[in-house]
């Protein structure tokens, strides 16, 4: 069974591991390693609320087993919006698992925070995250140039949905 809950401590080396994995760091804006110290401070201070801080961490757990993340941020209150991340443990992919936990994550935010939609922001060579965006009904709305971890500039789909 799958779940979304609020990260805790008991999280740390987990988070350690996927935010420090090389491979997980071609996906967000932040490219260097975070020490185990950094994050404590972080899962110290998750709880703070999405409106707040205008972001927000929930763990995907699997059989309270945690096996990754999704990502709140850009929180926008004016047009009850936010951006989505999300990752999984590679053990973990292609089991149609982001699909769910991000289903549960566009309930979940309608009725705990009052999104109304939700946007992705995804490189055009991630193939496999824009087709789970799609699948789930987001729709694209436009196309930039952002430079990747590397400093190469590539071309990014900004996908949104509209919850209802």
């Amino acid at each position: 069974m799958l779940v979304l809950r609020n990260i805790k401590p008991e999280d740390l080396d987990f988070l350690y591991n996927v935010e420090n994995n090389p491979a997980n760091m071609v996906y967000g804006d932040y490219h260097e390693p975070y020490s185990l110290e950094i994050l404590q401070d972080y899962i110290a201070n998750a709880s703070i609320p999405l409106f707040v801080s205008g972001q927000y961490r929930y763990v995907i757990e699997k059989n309270k087993i945690a096996i990754g993340f999704l990502d709140l941020f850009n929180y926008n209150a004016q047009d009850a919006s936010a951006s989505v991340g999300v990752i999984l443990d590679t053990a973990f992919r292609g089991q149609a698992l982001a699909k769910v936990a991000l289903t549960l994550l566009e309930h979940e935010v309608k009725n705990k925070w009052g999104i109304e939609r939700l946007r992705a922001k995804v490189f055009l060579d991630n193939t496999i995250s824009i087709s789970l965006f799609r699948r789930l009904g987001y729709e694209e709305i436009k196309h930039c140039l952002e430079k990747d971890y590397e400093g190469v500039t590539k071309k990014v789909l900004i996908s949104e949905k509209i919850l209802k």
